[in-house]
């Protein structure tokens, strides 16, 4: 059974409109070229390393380098419920930007693109299409988000706003 509830505009005190930085890294790719460097930072591009600690994954990397896919994405996931959103980088929010403008105006990058031009993040249709490809790419790829953009795991949401949702 779904559990449906309305996502709010924060998410762990940090407001998902202001100051989004579009990227074009996707967590999947960097995850790859991050085992190709057996695990060191340090020789990804700048536009990975930017992915890379989107996520703050120095504390949990050794978790993520040359794992099986389904034991990464559930280190990942549980990364994420432990952090202070707060604290995360475009990547992660972009998931939830896409969640929240699925669920709330309705799935699908049109949706996204209006909501990014209509809440001030970017009047750049290019600046929409990377947080919807990111953001969808990441979500899809973490079990998070089917492949429109709407919400695929409503317990991981549900944990991930914690006291923050309103059930409706």
């Amino acid at each position: 059974m779904k559990t449906h509830f309305s996502f709010p505009v924060h998410l762990q005190g940090r407001n998902m409109i202001q100051h989004v930085i579009p990227t074009v890294c996707n967590l999947k790719n960097m995850l790859e070229k991050l085992d190709m460097h057996h695990g060191d930072e340090t020789k990804l591009k700048s536009w990975e390393k930017r992915c890379f600690t989107s996520y703050r994954f120095l504390s949990v990397k050794e978790q993520l380098v040359s794992v099986p896919t389904e034991r990464r994405i559930q280190a990942i996931r549980q990364h994420l419920l432990s952090m202070d959103a707060s604290k995360l980088g475009a990547n992660p929010m972009d998931i939830y930007i896409i969640a929240f403008v699925a669920e709330t105006y309705g799935p699908g990058k049109e949706n996204l693109i209006h909501f990014v031009q209509n809440n001030g993040i970017s009047e750049k249709v290019h600046s929409a299409n990377a947080i919807w490809q990111v953001g969808k790419g990441d979500g899809v790829y973490l079990g998070l988000l089917n492949e429109d953009g709407s919400v695929l795991d409503w317990d991981f949401f549900k944990e991930w706003l914690r006291n923050e949702i309103h059930t409706i």
